[in-house]
């Protein structure tokens, strides 16, 4: 592989794999996929995702995302097919001991911007996120990251402000040697909590377990599952309830690294 790919705060050369179970490497993407969402009223949308993510630095990188989706259902009014919610992330890498086996490793820290659709089911809540992302060796085959953020949540448009809150995310990072070739899971349970504003009281908690690996050196493929509980942001609407709420949904997707 001829290209050259930034690694924290190291150069990575193309005798090195692409490592995508690690959430703070630094790398430049682009790719996409299909989802299914279910909800729990019995109706369900199918979504065309597209990612793309650019290295800007060594130790910075910029996330989007955006997703077209259909429908299938009329119990809740409004289009069958439109565009679903988008993303922007930003995320700066401080130093980070990759080399480190056990032990504190390094942390990030991030702003992540995820705004409401217009296809109904995805058009609950703008939700801002600042925090940071910490690092930790386990051993051979284990890492572990830990994700601490403030949240505040918008209706869509901006209308009304609904609070604010702190989320808990912990990740843990299973690379065996004895699977397919660059093989990982990854199982990141999120919890947030909002102590503000309309919301205040309220708490989500959804789950991703992630596994995937390589198709050649630069092409990679990855499958999530998500569980959700409680309060769905993605369907929150102040005032009213939008009659959708997502309870799981699962995603895979293609993605090509330069």
């Amino acid at each position: 592989m001829a290209l050259t790919v930034s690694i924290g705060s190291e150069v990575a050369t193309g005798d090195e794999p692409i490592d995508a179970s690690d959430p703070t490497k630094i790398y430049t993407y682009a790719g996409g996929g299909l989802k299914y969402t279910d909800y729990t009223n019995g109706e369900h949308m199918i979504e065309l995702r597209a990612t793309g993510n650019l290295g800007l630095s060594e130790n910075d990188m910029v996330l989007f995302e955006l997703g077209y989706g259909w429908h299938s259902g009329d119990l809740v009014p409004g289009d069958n097919s439109d565009l679903t919610n988008a993303r922007a992330r930003w995320f700066h890498l401080f130093e980070m001991d990759y080399e480190l086996e056990k032990g504190y490793r390094g942390w990030g820290t991030q702003v992540d911007l995820q705004l409401a659709g217009r296809l109904k089911g995805t058009d609950g809540q703008n939700v801002l996120t600042l925090g940071g992302l910490a690092g930790f060796g386990l051993g051979t085959s284990w890492d572990a990251f830990l994700a601490l953020n403030l949240v505040g949540s918008w209706d869509k448009g901006w209308s009304n402000y609904n609070g604010t809150g702190f989320s808990v995310a912990p990740l843990f990072v299973y690379t065996p040697t004895n699977w397919w070739e660059g093989a990982y899971v990854q199982i990141w349970p999120n919890w947030t909590y909002f102590f503000t504003g309309q919301l205040k009281g309220e708490g989500s908690f959804n789950v991703d377990v992630t596994t995937g690996g390589p198709i050649t050196e630069s092409v990679l493929w990855a499958m999530t599952f998500q569980s959700n509980n409680n309060l769905d942001l993605t369907t929150f609407r102040r005032g009213r309830s939008t009659g959708l709420k997502n309870d799981w949904n699962v995603f895979f997707n293609v993605t090509r690294y330069f």
